[in-house]
């Protein structure tokens, strides 16, 4: 009768011990995920992170706060004036953007802060 609540009490201690729950190891072989700023251009990059995260209130059709994002020529402008940047980095004295949302990742704001320090090129 020993034996079988042994066998029982070892086969849950190994199984106990194949848990492996240390995400910092477990994920250490991977190599962080890259931000890649160099090959930012307005139409693989910069419009889709407006169309994921402006465009459905900065529109032609809803221009919320006067602020139309469609098009180059209109994202240009408020790219020139700094106001992009401003409201999407959360900086002191600009209206948080996306309104009532977190803020944009580190690596999208990189990308459209390198964008516009690039003259904001229609590329």
């Amino acid at each position: 009768m020993l034996r079988p609540v042994l066998f029982l009490v070892g086969g849950l201690a190994m199984l106990s011990s194949c848990a492996y729950d240390n995400a910092e190891e477990l994920f250490a072989s991977q190599p962080p995920v890259e931000c890649d700023v160099a090959s930012t251009t307005y139409s693989a990059t910069i419009s889709p992170i407006l169309d994921q995260n402006c465009r459905s209130c900065h529109n032609a059709r809803l221009p919320s706060g006067n602020v139309n994002l469609e098009g180059y020529a209109q994202v240009k402008r408020f790219a020139d004036n700094g106001l992009l940047v401003g409201v999407t980095s959360h900086a002191p004295g600009f209206t948080p953007m996306p309104q009532g949302l977190p803020k944009l990742s580190d690596c999208d704001l990189a990308r459209i802060k390198k964008w516009v320090e690039d003259q904001a090129p229609n590329n």
